[in-house]
């Protein structure tokens, strides 16, 4: 199962456009440039920005004897690689300003000027560039940057998350979400908060995994999803009651009916 924007990132990527993928942590921007590498046919190489980043680290250095050391990034724009620039909103921007002649096919390394295997595409990924009030230590990409990369936006994939775990779980994180949202945090609830929820619940390790994962260090915010969840729990489990009731089951007129239909649309599809 793959986001329901994997195509559309497919084909942008393998018309030769760089693109930078956006989106809250946790909604597989790392995954898509990996499968989107393997859908290519192309290998697959990565650096993680941060502060520290220099620019030797992306397009090498000449040791103190003259040899030219290549970098990862070097190697994979001679070969043809896809290569990802994760969390490029981490980096520093002067550093990022040396691959800014990519669009023209060449590069400027230490050892000379280099024109880039055909095959050689660019991803980047980073968060939302309206919240670094919730992902501390970034910046917003100034537009010398954004203008060279299609921006595209993943959105939490619901059915994606409902593939990696259950239909139980991705109800509780939602209600999580809804209880986040509602009472002004910004905490994000991710992906990777529903997947860890799933595997502590499904290997029995944890007596209440979401409050571990997702409600650790919110104790007042706890309470009110207890109190929201036994509520929840009812509903669901009256709608299940509902959607598997057969005839005889039925209680009054409208019960009867909706099996009815149901039966009659089930019959029809």
């Amino acid at each position: 199962m793959k986001h329901s924007k994997f195509e559309y990132v497919k084909q942008i990527v393998d018309a030769g456009i760089n693109v930078l993928l956006t989106g809250e942590a946790g909604t597989g921007k790392t995954t898509i440039a990996m499968q989107v590498a393997e859908a290519l046919n192309l290998p697959f190489s990565s650096y993680t920005m941060t502060k520290q980043t220099s620019v030797n680290a992306l397009i090498g250095f000449n040791s103190i004897n003259g040899t030219y050391i290549p970098s990862e990034f070097r190697k994979a724009y001679e070969d043809g690689h896809l290569f990802l620039l994760d969390e490029i909103d981490a980096a520093d921007p002067n550093v990022l300003l040396v691959l800014n002649t990519l669009e023209n096919g060449y590069i400027a390394f230490p050892d000379g000027i280099v024109k880039g295997h055909p095959n050689f595409r660019l991803m980047a990924t980073a968060n939302p560039q309206d919240q670094h009030n919730i992902y501390t230590g970034r910046s917003k990409l100034d537009f010398s940057t954004m203008d060279r990369y299609f921006i595209i936006n993943l959105e939490h994939d619901h059915k994606l998350e409902l593939t990696l775990t259950d239909e139980d779980t991705v109800a509780s994180i939602e209600l999580a979400r809804k209880v986040f949202q509602e009472n002004g945090s910004s905490k994000v609830v991710t992906m990777r908060d529903a997947i860890r929820t799933f595997k502590l619940s499904k290997a029995n390790l944890d007596d209440n995994p979401i409050k571990s994962t997702v409600f650790m260090f919110e104790p007042t915010l706890w309470k009110v999803f207890e109190s929201r969840y036994e509520i929840f729990k009812q509903e669901r489990a009256e709608a299940k009651r509902k959607a598997n009731m057969q005839q005889h089951e039925a209680v009054t007129i409208e019960e009867l009916w909706n099996v009815i239909n149901r039966e009659v649309n089930d019959g029809n599809s």
